[in-house]
């Protein structure tokens, strides 16, 4: 064996875990080895000193000292966690919107849902006199392109917001729980 793998032996045999036939190979690479014999000597002597070392207490308010340190930092990361999320939407539904202004066809799609409106009239009649009274910059401003693909972008955000909340939201819980 070499001299790391000895070391662990070492380690081993201070903790009093090591197998008798590991024992026996460091014991031969010890009477062999005389900078391995040297570090054991180290080793022992501190061993001795520490076995041999009064038990000291933790000063009063330790413990509490450091539960609240832990729990601040979990508080940030949970703050951090909270805006990150936010943030990594926002970013995502102006990049969504920006993709769908660029790649829909506007003009098939106005005629698709044109297609739609007019085989809905039926259906939709009743609604036709409170919609009617609605202003008409709404109707005008919602069919603008960009405007359509902006009101895309902020549905697939607020999808992926509320997906990630969910996922965030159990596993906080799960390990609550626990």
């Amino acid at each position: 064996m070499d001299c790391a793998a000895n070391r662990r032996l070492m380690d081993e045999r201070l903790d009093r875990s090591i197998t008798p036939a590991d024992a026996r190979a460091l014991e031969a690479h010890l009477s062999a080895c005389s900078s391995c014999r040297r570090e054991w000597e180290m080793l022992t002597a501190v061993d001795r000193i520490l076995a041999d070392a009064p038990l000291s207490r933790a000063p009063a308010g330790f413990e509490r000292s450091v539960v609240k340190r832990i729990v601040r930092r979990v508080e940030v990361r949970r703050r951090i966690e909270s805006i990150g999320i936010p943030v990594a939407c926002g970013v995502a539904a102006i990049g969504a919107g920006y993709g769908v202004h660029r790649v829909v066809n506007w003009e098939a799609a106005r005629s698709f849902t044109s297609g739609i409106g007019e085989a809905a009239k039926g259906v939709l009649a009743p609604l036709a006199e409170p919609l009617a009274e609605a202003p008409n910059f709404v109707t005008t401003w919602s069919q603008e392109p960009g405007v359509v693909g902006v009101m895309l972008a902020f549905a697939v955000a607020a999808t992926v917001f509320l997906g990630v909340s969910a996922i965030r939201f159990v596993r906080q819980n799960a390990l609550e729980w626990r």
